[in-house]
């Protein structure tokens, strides 16, 4: 007897289903291209206003030069913060914890930097006495004396506190694969403010 099955044949397809997965594929990326322009308009109408939260709003008195005459190092000031546990900084410069306190004001100043040897990387030379001056934008300084140098763990977060007087903290990485920071604490003897 000869067989009654009907044998099915396909279209040469593997996948039966590929067009239709490629379609919602090329529909979806269609939508984001729409969507895309018009998100990243409305996002960056809302950056600058959460910027301008954070940042000072006397730039006058924002620091834009620190001078470390033992280093002869001039080294352009950019804004630093904390993101979750991330700190922005800079590439080029040192950066200025906008949360810390204004340079000659009271409070502790927060500058910190990579330690390459263009940027803070013989920063450990500073000894105490030394002075260190923060140029503001408007073309004031402020001079500072190293009160302290010394090496901590990356935990010990209390260098980042506020003081009772006008001080400025600058620290970088140190150590075997940079596990420890070098601080320098100064404090302000003197300023053109």
């Amino acid at each position: 007897m000869a067989s009654t099955k009907s044998s099915k044949k396909t279209n040469g397809l593997k996948f039966p289903y590929t067009y239709h997965i490629l379609s919602l594929i090329l529909i979806i990326l269609g939508a984001a291209l729409i969507v895309y322009p018009v998100a990243n308009k409305a996002l960056a109408t809302i950056t600058p206003t959460i910027k301008q939260q954070v940042i000072s709003t006397n730039t006058s008195s924002k620091p834009a030069k620190l001078y470390i005459p033992k280093l002869t190092k001039i080294l352009y000031i950019s804004n630093g913060q904390v993101v979750g546990d991330r700190w922005a900084i800079s590439e080029t410069g040192v950066s200025y914890l906008v949360s810390s306190a204004l340079p000659g004001q009271t409070g502790n100043s927060v500058i910190y930097g990579h330690n390459r040897n263009d940027i803070l990387g013989y920063l450990p030379k500073v000894t105490s006495g030394d002075p260190v001056y923060v140029v503001l934008a408007n073309g004031d300084y402020v001079k500072y004396e190293v009160a302290e140098t010394k090496v901590i763990q990356p935990s010990q977060v209390e260098i980042l506190n506020q003081s009772q007087d006008s001080r400025l903290t600058i620290y970088t990485c140190t150590g075997f694969l940079d596990t420890a920071r070098f601080v320098v604490v100064a404090k302000k003897v003197a300023s053109s403010i």
